[in-house]
């Protein structure tokens, strides 16, 4: 880590109450009174810049909650490649599109990717570390004998 984050860690952390919580909303009133903090270089201050990143994200949420089929499955994907638009896609269309899926289940192998760094000391979840290990693996193979045979 950079000192940077290092600082920024020691700030959040400093800031548990007795109960071993950090409260956001305590940590938002410390940053407010500590403008020369990490906390508060990292924050975003205009509340009109802020504003609008909030409602994006409400967006985002009532997306993924709203659009979804008779069995509550999501009907829409966001891609990282939609990063600048902050665009979503029809799953079906890109299940559909050969590059399409393939960056769709690169996206789903780097978020377990993050999951399993989040709850790797629960073994119980082990099965599924191996299952996207086996994938990856897979993927690497077909990919060594597709170029093979170009």
């Amino acid at each position: 880590m950079s000192d940077r984050t290092d600082n920024l860690a020691k700030e959040l952390l400093a800031l548990k109450g007795e109960d071993g919580l950090i409260n956001v909303a305590k940590a938002e009133q410390w940053a407010k009174r500590h403008p020369k903090s990490s906390l508060y270089a990292h924050l975003e201050w205009d509340n009109e810049v802020a504003g609008e990143k909030y409602r994006h994200w409400q967006i985002r949420s009532l997306i993924s909650v709203h659009i979804v089929d008779a069995e509550g499955s999501r009907q829409l994907v966001h891609l990282s490649i939609d990063s600048r638009s902050g665009g979503y896609r029809p799953i079906n269309d890109v299940l559909g599109q050969k590059e399409l899926r393939e960056i769709m289940l690169e996206d789903a192998l780097g978020e377990l990717e993050r999951m399993q760094r989040k709850y790797a000391r629960l073994q119980e979840l082990d099965g599924v570390w191996a299952a996207r290990d086996q994938v990856k693996r897979s993927r690497r193979a077909s990919a060594a004998v597709a170029e093979a045979a170009d």
